[in-house]
């Protein structure tokens, strides 16, 4: 089973998961027609997909079956607690998604990105107090200034809709607040008393997050947040390579949780949180160079996105620091 041994190779694992968190959304932005609750589906089907693959090839030890014979002996109070992290945060993040598309991203991911760092990084450390605390403070205030600079060179860019923000704003206050809450549950599933590896500890968390996708889409559909209600069946009508895309997003992003989750075995969840919380630096950086949206930008909304940009490297710095620091 592969996973990190020393510090450095904990970071660079991190590091990939924060270029994979920061990295899929490309996907769905590649598909600005196809219905949001469509793409979640295949998103979350990919998302499991690649869990399985992982564990059956990097995580398993001589056969394939090797963690599957694991995950019979775990216990299920470690897989429960994995699996509510997953199911929590799932309906975190689409809540997320759902207010970015009402009201822009200027107005929704400021709310929901602060609050899920400090949920995280906070109620991680609780959970697992590995790192110094007084840096892990520091990281937290500097990551929130982070985010809030980032929206506000997107507000600059007009990216804000200027419509539905009561909503929008409800909508991100909730969903930061269970994308940050997942942190402590995943914690509890490889500290406990019979701890369960990260790869297992990913399959576990993506079930409970394909569960929530099953409660939650059906009802988006029938009584949907935005744009009309629609049938489940019209996940049918969508075009091969839609939902190839939206599996590839949902398998990159697994990718990146799998890495988060091994190097949290070694450095603690709100460390491995922490840095992974720089993935919207890897997001912005696609925005530049991919979309071209600050082509056309004004000098302080340039500005805005490299002190963002600037800020998002400190804080993740930062946070490594406070694992050397511990």
């Amino acid at each position: 089973m592969l996973t990190p041994q020393t510090f450095i190779a904990a970071l660079l694992l991190i590091v990939v998961s924060m270029l994979c968190w920061g990295s899929w959304p490309n996907l769905m932005k590649a598909l600005p027609g196809w219905r949001l609750e469509f793409f979640y589906l295949d998103y979350t089907f990919g998302a499991v997909l690649m869990a399985v693959l992982l564990a059956a090839t990097l995580g398993s030890a001589g056969t394939s079956a090797d963690f599957l014979h694991r995950l019979r002996n775990a216990r299920v109070n470690e897989m429960l607690w994995a699996a509510a992290g997953g199911f929590i945060w799932d309906l975190g993040n689409i809540l997320l998604l759902i207010a970015i598309m009402i009201a822009g991203i200027a107005i929704a991911y400021p709310v929901a990105s602060v609050l899920a760092i400090v949920v995280g990084v906070g109620i991680g450390y609780l959970a697992q107090p590995i790192g110094n605390a007084t840096w892990l403070v520091v990281a937290v205030i500097v990551l929130s200034a982070a985010a809030c600079a980032n929206a506000a060179s997107y507000r600059k860019l007009g990216e804000s809709s200027g419509t539905g923000v009561m909503k929008a704003l409800v909508l991100s206050l909730v969903a930061g607040v269970l994308i940050g809450l997942f942190a402590p549950f995943v914690g509890r599933a490889i500290s406990g008393a019979h701890p369960l590896d990260s790869y297992n500890v990913a399959i576990c968390f993506v079930l409970g997050a394909l569960a929530a996708t099953w409660v939650a889409i059906p009802i988006l559909l029938t009584r949907p947040l935005i744009g009309e209600p629609a049938s489940i069946l019209g996940y049918f009508s969508g075009k091969l390579s839609w939902h190839i895309l939206g599996l590839l997003a949902g398998a990159i992003w697994c990718a990146g949780t799998v890495s988060n989750f091994a190097s949290a075995g070694m450095v603690g969840v709100a460390i491995s949180w922490g840095i992974g919380s720089g993935a919207p630096m890897v997001g912005a950086l696609w925005g530049i160079f991919l979309w071209k949206e600050f082509k056309h930008a004004d000098r302080q909304a340039k500005l805005l996105m490299s002190g963002s940009l600037a800020l998002y490297t400190i804080g993740v710095v930062t946070v490594a620091v406070a694992y050397q620091l511990r």
